[in-house]
């Protein structure tokens, strides 16, 4: 969507934001197609497109398609992220050209996103990381409405995590663990990046021995899968739940449960990172 074309050709005309809209949508409508590339309905879309005498094709057209293309490509890297298929997701992510995605918010902050993450997971630059998130959290969602700040705070307090400073990450951990039970899910790809909050908060908290958090966290995302029909994170969250088990009160029934929960998951999945993990921690618990 070629949002600044639509944008220049109202102020070419000399229209606010408020006399453009008038009869036709709120300003606020208006704003935030403008400001934060949320889409209206077509039907207002066409009405302000003949206002300012734009056909639609002129804002869609090529520059969409190619956004779209882009896409595509991100949310199979954003997959392979979920099962840890890092060098499939740099490729990615390293063969994408940011100005494809100029006039496409939500697109720009998923690579953002997308790239903070590689960064933290597979070792990569921290600084570089940083950068990422903050583009977001600073620039192209500085208001907070999205769920990409919220993985923005995630990927923040992992990156100050890895630096050991407990008293950073924590701050943006606890950005995200006192809303996470409030957050909206509306489609699919907001459900896995839901999940991705929850394990990734989980994990945090697991890693601080804080297992009261984490277990509550991981079982909630037991529950959230359940309901929305995602097997992709399960595997690791059955997983981590038995390590945390496993901490408390040794090898049991309970670590075995969900240890054999993980793997049917993984196998399921055909997810062999995480399956070869699942089996080095069996054999290393002698389990």
């Amino acid at each position: 969507m070629d949002i600044q074309t639509f944008i220049d050709k109202r102020k070419e005309l000399g229209l606010s934001q408020k006399e453009l809209s008038n009869g036709i949508c709120t300003q606020a409508t208006l704003s935030k197609f403008e400001n934060n590339g949320k889409i209206p309905s077509l039907k207002i879309l066409i009405q302000l497109c003949n206002r300012l005498g734009l056909s639609l094709d002129s804002i869609i057209g090529v520059t969409d398609s190619k956004s779209q293309q882009v896409i595509k490509q991100m949310n199979k890297a954003e997959f392979n992220l979920i099962i840890q298929e890092y060098d499939d997701s740099w490729q990615i992510i390293n063969a994408i050209n940011v100005d494809d995605l100029e006039h496409d918010k939500d697109a720009l902050m998923q690579y953002y996103y997308l790239k903070g993450y590689l960064n933290v997971l597979d070792g990569g630059d921290l600084f570089d990381a940083v950068f990422d998130f903050n583009r977001i959290l600073s620039e192209l969602d500085a208001q907070g409405e999205t769920i990409f700040s919220f993985l923005s705070f995630v990927g923040m307090g992992m990156v100050y995590a890895k630096q050991g400073d407990d008293s950073k990450s924590e701050y943006y951990f606890s950005k995200v663990f006192n809303d996470i039970y409030t957050m909206s899910i509306d489609d699919v790809s907001k459900i896995w990046r839901y999940i991705n909050i929850i394990f990734y908060c989980a994990l945090y908290y697991s890693e601080r021995n804080d297992l009261e958090s984490a277990n509550a966290l991981l079982k909630y995302g037991v529950k959230v899968c359940s309901e929305n029909h995602v097997t992709y994170y399960i595997a690791r969250i059955y997983a981590q739940l038995a390590m945390n088990e496993s901490r408390v009160n040794g090898s049991n029934k309970k670590v075995r449960g969900y240890m054999n929960k993980a793997l049917v998951f993984s196998e399921f999945n055909q997810n062999t990172k995480e399956i070869e993990v699942i089996k080095r921690w069996v054999a290393s618990n002698k389990l």
